[in-house]
């Protein structure tokens, strides 16, 4: 884990009310962190293919962008923020993320609700989006 890295990305989040957002590729710079993401799969697959897996997304015609929801900024000195959900922006209906990220095993995937999406505060705003949650 990139330690300066990590402690510019908690005190970046810091300046955000909750819940605290972040563009997925910026969540994974420098980022190793196992227990950042998916930490309930025994396996874990491993940050790279959480990694190549949600960023991937943003290749499809169906997505926009893809965000880390965080919810625990600091679990840690030597810790990434965590995250339990990702925010997939765009036209992609939750069968067709489930499929993509069955890899990955979320828990559950299901639409964004528009009204918590507009509470995020995320620029551009997002319209519409598909959330994947990892218990």
């Amino acid at each position: 884990m990139d330690q300066d890295k990590c402690i510019a990305l908690k005190r970046e989040l810091q300046t955000q009310a909750e819940p605290q957002v972040v563009p997925l590729d910026r969540f994974f710079d420098g980022n190793d962190d196992e227990g950042s993401i998916g930490c309930n799969l025994v396996p874990h697959p491993g940050v790279p293919l959480f990694r190549d897996t949600l960023l991937g997304l943003l290749q499809r015609p169906d997505v926009t962008a893809v965000y880390a929801l965080i919810s625990e900024l600091d679990p840690d000195d030597d810790s990434w923020p965590f995250t339990d959900t990702v925010l997939v922006a765009g036209t992609i209906q939750p069968e067709a993320l489930t499929e993509a990220l069955s890899a990955l095993q979320p828990d559950y995937v299901a639409f964004a609700d528009p009204d918590e999406i507009g509470q995020l505060g995320i620029e551009p705003p997002v319209v519409q989006g598909v959330t994947a949650w990892w218990d």
